[in-house]
């Protein structure tokens, strides 16, 4: 098969690398993300579902066995959880790595009493797509990839942002690249997964409403109860709902930072969707209603710069966080925590930030001492420029990937690399 037309991916690497080391590696992520494509580029036989499934039962252990390594098999769900049994006894037979590479885009709502591939599989996440994904840089090096490497912004001066706020209304949807309007599809894509929980036996018209008030509280942290009482819903079917939507790769709460070092945390989450364009659509916003009101736009353009960020953290083996004290007198947008360093971030609808807009991560920088690793004001405009001790700055089509990072980094004592 040619893959001429192929878009990198920032997981791609991973997953070759997670299939030289484990028998059984399990790449999921929300429907229609692009995980078949990929995953098909590193498989010798496709098990397709729910085409090859009465093959799959007749007799899974030898027609497994009968197949070329490694083994995709897609919509792996669809089999059951008794094909998770099938092939944990295959690889306690052969525990050799690349057998068997599983994608999935619903999890099962029940794995059983013991998950069987418990110590016998990797598992990894293909989140929406990233503007360096859609303009063909996704095997590039991220951002934060440059960062955690040494390197650390160079000052500009009169660049010009290739950024617009027309990017928040597309979608990380491979489909949608070419279609005129992507409202039809993202239409439709939120009416399948409705029609999820009527699968599950559940009122799909209310998940749907769930959704909708989801999006529309996107970048606010909150308790459920916000949630129900706004969707009117009761507590235990949201819990559902919340359960639904996360097993379906939808939903991407940014958890709240936790430390005992700072004390009066909220324990809130940050609501989000994965996919910025999808909220707009179920928020029924424009990019008109955009671009005519700031505090309608700053929500959702903090939530498109949380789905360039989720993928460079997974592939950096990162976490992702937000901060706010309870009284709300100090908030970080994002904590990004790679092993003992941290990195925090704010997101700034402006296109010249200054001092005063980085004063959160200031303090945050003097809380943390030696793990603070730098902090960043992510904004609209073109240039890059230091704003206090290890402070930056960045333009939002940098932190993107859109210029290419080699461009916008460099080394540690290079010219122009000190502010």
């Amino acid at each position: 098969m040619a893959h001429s037309d192929y878009l990198p991916r920032h997981v791609d690497a991973e997953l070759a690398a997670a299939l030289r080391s484990s028998p059984i590696v399990l790449l999921d992520g929300p429907r229609a993300a692009g995980k078949t494509t990929s995953a098909r580029r590193l498989a010798a036989s496709t098990v397709m579902l729910p085409r090859d499934l009465s093959a799959l039962h007749t007799d899974p252990e030898r027609y497994l066995r009968s197949l070329p390594t490694p083994v995709l098999i897609d919509e792996w769900q669809l089999a059951g959880t008794s094909l998770l049994w099938t092939l944990k006894a295959l690889v306690d037979e052969d525990p050799a790595p690349g057998r068997f590479l599983l994608t999935g885009s619903v999890e099962p709502a029940s794995y059983g009493p013991t998950y069987p591939l418990t110590g016998r599989s990797a598992r990894l996440v293909m989140r929406p797509m990233t503007v360096a994904e859609l303009d063909g840089r996704g095997a590039e090096p991220t951002f934060l990839d440059g960062i955690l490497s040494g390197t650390q912004p160079v000052p500009t001066a009169g660049r010009v942002s290739t950024f617009e706020l027309g990017w928040l209304t597309r979608p990380g949807f491979p489909a949608t690249r070419d279609l005129p309007d992507s409202r039809y599809f993202l239409d439709a894509y939120s009416s399948a997964v409705s029609e999820r929980a009527g699968e599950e036996g559940r009122d799909s018209a209310r998940l749907m409403r769930a959704m909708r008030v989801l999006a529309a509280l996107s970048g606010q942290a909150l308790p459920d109860q916000r949630i129900w009482d706004a969707a009117d819903i009761n507590k235990a079917t949201w819990r559902q709902y919340d359960d639904l939507l996360l097993r379906a790769h939808l939903s991407a709460p940014l958890p709240a930072f936790e430390s005992n070092r700072l004390k009066r945390l909220t324990g809130y989450p940050k609501r989000f969707l994965s996919d910025t364009a999808l909220a707009l659509a179920l928020a029924d916003l424009r990019i008109d209603d955009l671009r005519t009101d700031q505090g309608v736009a700053g929500p959702f353009l903090e939530s498109f710069v949380m789905q360039q960020l989720r993928p460079q953290v997974d592939r950096a083996g990162g976490s992702l966080a937000h901060l706010r004290t309870a009284g709300g007198d100090r908030e970080v947008d994002a904590v990004v925590e790679v092993g003992t360093r941290l990195y925090g971030v704010e997101v700034k609808l402006a296109a010249r930030p200054n001092p005063r807009d980085a004063r959160h991560l200031d303090w945050f920088r003097e809380v943390w001492g030696p793990r603070f690793g730098a902090g960043f004001v992510i904004h609209t405009g073109g240039d890059t420029y230091p704003l206090g001790d290890g402070l930056w700055a960045v333009p939002l089509d940098v932190l993107a990937g859109a210029a290419g990072v080699d461009s916008t980094l460099a080394r540690r004592g290079a010219p122009g690399g000190e502010p």
